[in-house]
């Protein structure tokens, strides 16, 4: 389920980008690039890097919430501050991927908190408690259902097929997510470079 304002986000920027591609940030510290290692807490300075060289050939990036957090704060204040670098330009995509259960936290989420433009959730059901909050909820594939009566759209995350599905009255919208061959294509100090280059050649 989304909102009108997200669907025309992005719409806009794929349009403007020429691209249906996304990418899964799941920082993990035994895959850190050599460069990265040198920082106590590195997911901020990573996901920077990668966001940097990467930003124009994408419409999105999905963060894993889970994998941020496996740094305790120091992680969920990398996961903000890469949320709100990555959608400073007004036109990139950020999806939270919880996938979350609980309306609990919607809150947490939204303007107030992580600030992203869409989230991940467990079931349909949950969906309308989330909107309150964000732009755009996408359920898990197996999950979907059909959208409520009052909602137009049906939004989904298909993990197997690494998908995000937008289907609307006058079209439909999919987003491929790309993941670790693209974030960690090189370990050297180039890596962002490298990150680039996998990703360009997904095209």
């Amino acid at each position: 389920m989304i909102s009108n304002a997200f669907a025309e986000k992005l719409s806009k920027t794929q349009a403007a980008r020429q691209t249906d591609r996304a990418l899964l940030m799941r920082p993990r510290l035994a895959q850190m690039p050599l460069p990265m290692q040198r920082y106590d807490d590195p997911f901020l300075p990573f996901s920077k890097a990668i966001i940097a060289a990467t930003r124009d050939n994408i419409c999105a990036y999905v963060f894993d919430f889970a994998a941020y957090l496996a740094l305790g704060a120091a992680g969920a204040v990398a996961l903000e501050r890469s949320i709100a670098y990555a959608g400073a330009d007004g036109e990139t995509i950020t999806v939270l991927h919880g996938p979350f259960a609980h309306t609990g936290y919607a809150e947490a989420v939204g303007k107030h908190a992580f600030n992203a433009d869409a989230v991940t959730v467990t079931d349909a059901a949950l969906s309308e408690g989330f909107l309150r909050e964000v732009g755009g909820v996408f359920v898990l594939s197996d999950r979907a259902g059909a959208a409520p009566d009052h909602l137009d759209s049906i939004s989904v995350f298909d993990q197997s097929n690494a998908r995000l599905t937008l289907a609307m009255p006058e079209r439909t919208i999919v987003i491929r997510i790309l993941g670790d061959p693209v974030l960690y294509a090189g370990q050297g100090d180039d890596f962002a470079e490298q990150a680039r280059r996998a990703l360009e050649a997904t095209q």
